[in-house]
């Protein structure tokens, strides 16, 4: 048996990758006997799950404190269970003092120097981490920088691997973006999302499945997930919703019983994106053909053939560990760096045909260019 000493070394209790003894006592990332973070003073939890996450900034793109406050509003939200009874998973995102609060101010957060095109991304990136984010923090804190623009492109930003430990948004003025607040959540939570070991498809990267009701999936990272009633959902999928062959799609079903209280976008043949203006669990007319019957063939994630789309669990699927994060030896990406993320113009205009079904607000979230 196992000295008690040696196992509460080892133990996790709450599964968040930062072991007990961190969030008891604090993280000693030299053994010198002396604290490098203070977990604790932060408001970790052996019991509940906790998320680290470094947020610097270029000049002119910090973000709003309540694009910070939704963030934490949507990992609150999580249906994740904890050893301590309450649901969720509460992220500490370190972004420096703003007026009226000191929530975000965990001691590392800074302005860094404008570039207005990280390139070669992967090595500038790191350079960024390396000289303004302090090793002591690798194992418990990912990294994060709002910055310009990175590979002479305007995607809006990349993370660096699947699962990981920094990546980037990259909404900046080289690009005209136009920094709303729910694109600024959106592409946090997305780009997080996969050094958490997400995918634009789940557990592939095929795009715009509309049974993927994720902010990973690029219908919904600018938007959000749309809903019969209420606000926009910015947060990753809840349920791996039934697989749809676009080979045999029965209209009459759309995206099945558990997508109740959900909408969902797709694209018509030969047009563009059309959106559900009632529940996705109710019938779609998914070859817009003007009704919802019968078992149509059509390719509703433009992908340029027609197949099995299949979705997941995100929260149920999260990788707590990523890069240096977690305790033990730094895991290995399971991926490669994606770079080619959403662009300011990535949604085209929809067409008058497939607006019938489009509230003008729905119509608005879907273009997403920054000028028509």
């Amino acid at each position: 048996m196992r000295p008690a000493a040696a196992v509460a070394a080892t133990t996790d209790t709450d599964g968040d990758g930062l072991l007990d003894t961190w969030e008891t006592s604090g993280y000693d990332a030299n053994a010198d006997g002396v604290v490098d973070v203070d977990l604790p003073a932060m408001g970790a939890s052996p019991l509940h799950k906790d998320l680290f996450v470094e947020t610097d900034w270029m000049p002119g793109l910090r973000p709003a404190v309540t694009v910070l406050d939704r963030i934490v509003s949507v990992f609150a939200a999580a249906p994740v269970t904890n050893p301590d009874g309450v649901g969720g998973i509460r992220i500490h995102l370190d972004g420096g003092s703003y007026a009226g609060t000191s929530a975000y101010a965990l001691g590392g957060a800074g302005e860094v120097p404008l570039d207005t095109d990280l390139s070669p991304y992967v090595e500038e990136i790191q350079a960024l981490r390396s000289a303004h984010f302090a090793s002591a923090r690798a194992d418990v804190f990912r990294y994060m920088v709002w910055a310009d623009r990175y590979n002479t492109g305007c995607s809006s930003g990349v993370a660096l691997g699947i699962p990981a430990d920094t990546f980037v948004v990259t909404m900046g003025d080289s690009c005209n973006w136009n920094r709303t607040e729910d694109r600024l959540v959106g592409t946090f939570v997305h780009e997080l999302g996969h050094t958490l070991g997400l995918r634009h498809g789940g557990s592939d990267n095929v795009h715009y499945k509309p049974n993927y009701l994720s902010v990973m999936n690029y219908s919904f990272q600018f938007g959000g997930v749309p809903r019969t009633s209420g606000p926009a959902y910015f947060g990753y999928s809840d349920d791996a919703h039934a697989a749809l062959d676009e080979r045999a799609l029965v209209e009459s079903k759309g995206l099945g019983a558990t997508a109740a209280g959900w909408r969902t976008t797709w694209y018509c043949p030969r047009t563009n994106a059309a959106r559900t203006s009632g529940d996705a669990a109710g019938g779609i007319d998914w070859n817009c053909g003007g009704s919802v019957s019968g078992t149509v063939k059509a390719d509703i994630n433009k992908s340029g053939s027609t197949g099995l789309l299949t979705a997941q669990d995100n929260w149920a699927n999260l990788s707590f560990r990523g890069g240096t994060v977690g305790y033990g030896a730094p895991l290995a990406n399971r991926e490669e760096p994606v770079w080619v993320e959403v662009r300011p113009g990535h949604w085209r205009r929809v067409p008058p045909a497939a607006l019938r079904e489009l509230t003008k607000h729905d119509a608005d979230q879907l273009q997403h260019g920054v000028r028509p």
